[in-house]
């Protein structure tokens, strides 16, 4: 099945992304995902500056609409006496008006700000950018830059919110949006209890100044951190897949199907499509083959009931193979370790999560991953 098209800030974010590759990769000589010295260094001086800079577009844009306010306050009238209908109407045609404009031009500053550190990121760390194999990786970086969601991809025959209900999605959608306001709302009304009648028109427009510097510093980071576990994921997941097929050169057809399951059910507990993870259902598909056809991918339950069914050291090359997607995309929530206790006892093992909270510090600080911490994981 063909993918939907690129949206236009998907199309112009991987354009900005790839041009990075208009010069040389970093030299370090070894993979990708294996940061040295020199690297880690620069990737944490792209990170701050980065972030400085997302917190001074906040400063300065709640400085701007703090201003606006305050030229607008005339229109309502004297401070004592409650503003009218159409004062309010005049004050928030002005102050809504410089806002949207404000807010238009942060927002703009802040998607090129992202795009620029994440193509710094991807040069910094080596990863080559140029050619028609690259150009999953590109898309993948932009929307990390962007805050756009991963698109399902039917190919894959996987719905990362099958067990995910509408309320929950939902609410996660509101309370994202919803965040900078509150923190508004909320310091502005601690400001004003704190300073009582000293607590001015004046003085509490400029309580956004901290509030809005704070989240944009917090999501800039969050972005970074995001695009570095994209940059550092294509070339970890195929070194330790390679670790773990090693050690079982010929898997059964059962167990073949099985592993195709492991990487579903992770993509299930996650709830998201993650391009790490996509990536590893492409390195399977390489060296396993396609799952025949009516295999179902997506379901938890079917993967715990077939994982028992196999062979001990069948069941130890796909517990394996489920920590390493369950680590690929940095986190370790409390989902994804609640399907790993379940493998693991399906398989006869200890619930010990140690040697997979392990290879996620490896994976996610760049460190040299040594089969002996792919392998210790069952």
């Amino acid at each position: 099945m063909a993918k939907p098209p690129l949206k236009f800030l998907e199309r112009v974010g991987a354009n900005v992304v790839r041009g990075a590759s208009a010069r040389p990769a970093s030299e370090g000589g070894d993979a990708v995902h294996v940061l040295n010295e020199r690297e880690r260094a620069e990737l944490l001086r792209i990170e701050r500056v980065a972030v400085i800079r997302a917190g001074l577009a906040g400063v300065l844009a709640a400085l701007v609409c703090a201003a606006a306010e305050i030229a607008a306050h005339p229109l309502l009238g004297p401070e004592e006496v409650p503003a009218s209908s159409e004062q309010l109407f005049r004050f928030w045609g002005v102050f809504g008006a410089a806002m949207a404009l404000v807010s238009a031009t942060e927002i703009a500053f802040l998607y090129w700000s992202s795009l620029a550190a994440v193509r710094e990121l991807a040069h910094a760390a080596g990863l080559l950018l140029h050619g028609d194999e690259s150009h999953d990786t590109a898309v993948a970086l932009a929307r990390a830059a962007l805050e756009l969601p991963t698109p399902l991809d039917p190919s894959f025959g996987v719905n990362p919110q099958r067990e995910a209900s509408r309320v929950q999605l939902l609410f996660a959608s509101l309370a994202y949006k919803a965040k900078v306001a509150v923190s508004n709302f909320v310091f502005k009304a601690v400001v004003r209890r704190a300073l009582g009648r000293a607590a001015t028109r004046y003085l509490l427009a400029f309580t956004a100044i901290p509030v809005n510097a704070a989240w944009n510093a917090i999501v800039a980071w969050l972005v970074i951190r995001e695009a570095r576990i994209r940059v550092l994921g294509p070339s970890a997941a195929e070194e330790m897949l390679a670790v773990v097929l090693a050690a079982n050169p010929e898997p059964s057809a059962a167990c073949k199907a099985v592993l195709h399951k492991s990487v579903g059910a992770a993509v299930v507990r996650k709830r998201d499509m993650h391009p790490n993870l996509v990536g590893m259902m492409r390195l399977l598909r390489l060296h396993l083959g396609p799952p025949e056809a009516g295999t179902v991918l997506d379901r938890p339950d079917r993967f715990l009931t077939a994982l028992a069914g196999l062979p001990p050291e069948e069941q130890k090359t796909v517990v394996r193979c489920l920590t390493i997607a369950t680590v690929l995309d940095g986190r370790l929530a409390r989902a994804e370790r609640r399907l790993l206790r379940e493998a693991r006892a399906a398989a006869g093992l200890d619930d010990s999560l140690s040697a997979a909270r392990a290879l996620r510090r490896d994976f996610t600080s760049g460190e040299a991953i040594p089969a002996e911490a792919v392998l210790a994981t069952a």
